[in-house]
């Protein structure tokens, strides 16, 4: 298998394809991701090492010892390390699903702050303890909220995308 075949692209393919169809297996076979696997990523990073770069992929074209002339000239592709950081940048594509919550749940740390701030003012109008009281548990509740609210997000995201996975393994 040749490292064309491991990326998925032809041979007479532009970089920025080459550099697309990296990205896209170093995102599905990454180590760190569920399901993902060190050896493939190791063979997609080699392939990429080497077809990534312009005059390494020359030479490996050579040792294939067929001539392969590319379908349309290659664009200009960044080839030094900061050149190809800042087209990573470039490429906002999210690496997981985006999580949307129920707007009531995203605003009920705001609210409770709200409930808090004017059951203080009325405590303070009606020099009323419990409303005092109730404005300071007011208050802790919604700190408490403001802190739990990413991992909320984050436990419906994973809850999300394993029931993306359940569904494409049927």
């Amino acid at each position: 298998m040749n490292l064309y075949e491991v990326l998925g692209v032809a041979p007479s393919a532009a970089m920025a394809e080459i550099r697309q169809a990296y990205v896209e297996l170093a995102r599905q076979h990454h180590p760190d991701r569920h399901g993902g696997d060190a050896a493939t990523m190791r063979a997609v990073n080699e392939a990429w090492a080497t077809l990534g770069h312009p005059a390494r992929r020359a030479q490996y074209d050579l040792s294939l010892g067929t001539p392969i002339t590319p379908a349309a000239p290659h664009e200009p592709y960044p080839c030094t390390d900061e050149q190809d950081l800042l087209a990573d940048l470039a490429d906002d594509t999210p690496l997981g699903g985006r999580v949307v919550l129920p707007r009531w749940i995203s605003l009920l740390p705001v609210a409770t702050f709200g409930l808090s701030i004017g059951s203080f003012c009325l405590g303070l109008l009606f020099t009323s303890p419990p409303a005092l009281g109730a404005a300071v548990a007011l208050f802790l509740a919604s700190c408490a909220m403001f802190m739990v609210a990413p991992f909320v997000a984050l436990l419906s995201s994973r809850r999300r995308n394993g029931d993306r996975r359940m569904d494409a393994s049927q």
